[in-house]
């Protein structure tokens, strides 16, 4: 089977399947990983004991991880936790700085400011509903803080997402384990989720049975988008998406993903990737009339779709996948509104063997118009079988025509061409 014919089957297999495959969950922006704690609580009988760090151990960024079977070197940040359940608390594990930070815009953001994960046993009978009915189980206490540094109000749900490593598990929020006083709500008291200029603090707790806890290494914690005017076409930037350690591999495995370019294989947990290949410092620019595109970097990955997500990837064979993603910052200086989401974005496979479209299911959900005056970094992501993809020799990265919001086309159906360096 020559070339052509090998990569024009993988990638209708490639629509195909990722076309069909189920609801996808809309969760975009960059991803960001826990700072080392500075200190580790431990449960001596935990059965994820060989995760635990040695005693002498010193990390990396200056920052040492300490063991601590005490228990008390943490005060519990939720005392509520204790009164609502009736419960013995038992802090297993803490990182008061984690350096977690998402910026909505320059004047909009969210930080988490410290978690914790506390063991709860000798509960009421009422609460273990909780904990699937279970005598004990796990709940995780995130203290956030939200700074709107606007001149308007901010619309803000405070919604959140935390899914397991694999994708199997969406685990879900317990607003009853935290007091009404501490949850993170606005100004206004007719409409908790307006906020005026200023920050706001507040906490959130998740639940998880003992099995589902000894599972997770660094879940993924998804935070939604403001917005302007309580006006879904005024989002503001991409939802925040943090990987949150649960121990050492977990701070390993976060760290990877914070380095990864931010497509849905990371922030949904479609697949797990580790790079072969990268040049992020490439910052070529070419311009489509007053439309200025630079190619800011490529990143090379083998890819191995996580257990939620395996039947997603099913046609391409049992053989492994090579996903490549392409990082672009698109300004419009032009009088034309772009339509984000109609980009045209094809790869040229040794200049004359063929043509590949980009996943746009694995590329971060593109919302509204490129207003003229705005900027907007766009992701392109193309996958391969490993042997087919071993074979090219040449890659080149067609950017455009360009739309407007009814799919004319604007700029005499102008494109750009970027050469795509491979090793």
């Amino acid at each position: 089977m020559n070339l052509k014919r090998m990569m024009i089957g993988s990638i209708m297999a490639a629509i195909l399947i990722l076309g069909a495959c189920g609801k996808s969950q809309e969760k975009d922006g960059d991803v960001s990983a826990a700072a080392q704690p500075k200190k580790v609580v431990a449960e001596q009988e935990n059965d994820n004991q060989d995760n635990k760090p040695d005693e002498d151990e010193t990390k990396d960024n200056t920052e040492t991880v300490e063991k601590d079977t005490s228990g008390d070197s943490f005060e519990n940040m939720n005392p509520y936790l204790e009164e609502e359940t009736g419960g013995d608390i038992e802090i297993v594990f803490a990182n008061s700085d984690p350096n977690l930070v998402h910026k909505y815009s320059d004047k909009v953001k969210i930080a988490i400011e410290e978690y914790q994960i506390a063991h709860v046993t000798n509960m009421n009978e009422s609460v273990k509903h909780y904990f699937d009915d279970e005598d004990e189980g796990y709940v995780i206490t995130y203290k956030l803080q939200f700074e709107n540094n606007l001149d308007e109000d901010v619309f803000f749900n405070a919604s959140t997402m935390m899914l397991s490593d694999d994708g199997t598990e969406n685990l879900y929020m317990k607003i009853g384990l935290v007091d009404r006083d501490d949850w993170l709500k606005g100004d206004n008291e007719d409409v908790t989720r307006q906020y005026g200029p200023g920050t706001y603090t507040g906490m959130q707790a998740y639940t998880m049975t003992k099995a589902q806890y000894e599972r997770l290494l660094a879940p993924t914690y998804t935070i939604d988008i403001p917005m302007l005017e309580d006006d879904f076409k005024k989002r503001i930037g991409n939802d925040a998406v943090f990987k949150i350690p649960f121990n050492e591999d977990g701070a390993e495995k976060a760290s990877k993903s914070a380095a990864l370019y931010a497509d849905k294989m990371v922030t949904d947990t479609i697949a797990d990737k580790e790079l072969f290949f990268s040049k992020e410092d490439m910052n070529e620019t070419q311009k489509i009339d007053e439309v200025s595109i630079t190619l800011e970097g490529v990143q090379y990955a083998d890819i191995t779709p996580t257990t939620a997500n395996e039947g997603r990837f099913v046609n391409f064979g049992d053989g492994p996948l090579v996903a490549l993603t392409a990082k672009f910052q698109v300004k419009n200086d032009s009088n034309e509104a772009i339509a984000k989401s109609l980009i045209e974005k094809r790869l040229i496979l040794d200049q004359n063997r063929g043509t590949m479209s980009s996943q746009g299911m694995l590329e971060p959900t593109q919302y509204g118009d490129l207003q003229p005056g705005e900027s907007e970094e766009i992701l392109s992501v193309y996958l391969f079988r490993k042997d087919e993809f071993g074979l090219l020799k040449e890659l080149q990265l067609q950017f455009g025509p360009l739309k407007d919001s009814d799919a004319k086309n604007l700029f005499k159906e102008k494109s750009v061409t970027f050469d795509l360096p491979m090793k």
